[in-house]
């Protein structure tokens, strides 16, 4: 329990082991991974990850986040404000002693917990990696709705209309009663689909409403197991309610001011400045764009600290190619900079927005 909030968190820990790294000091400790997963998930996102780096020696640390799994799962707004759940996150570190090095890993929203943790407690971390989604800055208000305007002129959709429905009070009952089915679609085969049932404004209610689990089910991605599928129904139980928390928060920029005005006091930094950073991105992410997160990255971190790899998935690029992403974390953990830099023309223009699922 968080002594500060009377929150439970329920996560995986397993302590860092010695290894012997083969120079004349003999054992060395390597770092303990802090895994931070997305919506709509648990820490079970990360299965085949924390297996693969467990092997290597690494710690694993990976809480079910704040609304999810065996977590709490309050319906204050307050309680999803970034640094609060920063402060739980760290509670968890200090609690199980943890005295190794420390690299965070972010996906979907849980990069929205990873730039806060990164901002609030950036020096008790090592390194950063940030999957799908870029740094969020912090103290900046986010106007959903006119980036959706924005993005209907440039894409020809709302990118980011998903997520007004999410912040509506019905979300929760509608997704609940039609889980199966949003299933399918959060988790599909062809990540295009997302272009005209998900991400425009009105069009997953519209999917959900009229489609079954059976005439849905060929949407669903072929690295997705039933065992994956009912554990989400387990976990989830339809109720879906503290979950778009994430959402409501987001949409309506809940303390925003507040990390302003410490910006503004010089108490925290607004950037990655003087961090090593990964970036990695789906190059068929539809929703949260590779060239977007780069861009976003590049303005946040010094060429020198940042690394950035587009990898050839969607939005689940984890459990889409989890080989090739687990290559790229080993290489990036163990101190090489991985991944090249697109162009800059690919960069012109792009939005400093950090949409998430």
């Amino acid at each position: 329990m968080i002594p500060s909030t009377g929150h439970m968190y329920a996560y995986i820990y397993h302590p860092v082991k010695e290894v012997d790294d083969g120079s004349e000091g003999g054992k060395k400790k390597k770092a303990t991974l802090l895994w931070l997963h997305g919506f709509p998930s648990t820490s079970a996102e990360w299965r085949h990850q924390i297996p693969y780096f467990l092997a290597l020696g690494y710690g694993i640390l990976a809480p079910d986040l704040l609304g999810y799994g065996g977590t709490s799962k309050p319906l204050d707004i307050n309680a999803y404000i970034g640094h609060s759940m920063a402060s739980e996150i760290m509670s968890i570190v200090d609690h199980e002693q943890i005295s190794s090095p420390l690299i965070a890993i972010g996906h979907d929203w849980g990069t929205y917990l990873l730039s806060r943790l990164a901002t609030f407690h950036g020096d008790r971390f090592e390194k950063f990696v940030f999957l799908s989604v870029a740094f969020g800055r912090p103290g900046v208000k986010v106007d959903v709705n006119a980036v959706n305007e924005k993005m209907k002129r440039r894409l020809g959709y709302e990118q980011l209309g998903y997520q007004v429905w999410f912040a509506e009070e019905e979300a929760g009952r509608v997704i609940g009663e039609n889980w199966e089915s949003f299933f399918n679609l959060v988790y599909p085969s062809s990540p295009q689909i997302w272009t005209s049932s998900f991400a425009p404004l009105g069009s997953l209610k519209h999917f959900l409403l009229t489609n079954t689990p059976a005439s849905s089910s060929h949407i669903l991605a072929p690295w997705i197991s039933s065992k994956a599928k009912e554990h989400h129904d387990k976990t989830f139980g339809g109720n879906y309610d503290a979950p778009l928390m994430w959402y409501k928060r987001g949409v309506e920029s809940v303390g925003w001011e507040e990390e302003r005005g410490a910006v503004e006091r010089g108490e925290i930094r607004g950037d990655l400045r003087g961090r090593d950073v990964l970036m990695v991105g789906g190059l068929k992410d539809t929703v949260c764009g590779a060239d977007t997160a780069r861009a976003i990255m590049k303005g946040c971190v010094e060429e020198e600290r940042l690394s950035c790899v587009d990898i050839d998935a969607g939005h689940w690029i984890m459990l889409e190619k989890p080989g090739e992403t687990n290559e790229v974390l080993r290489r990036f953990f163990e101190g090489e900079r991985v991944g090249g830099e697109h162009s800059d023309e690919k960069d012109k223009g792009k939005e400093e927005v950090g949409s998430r699922l």
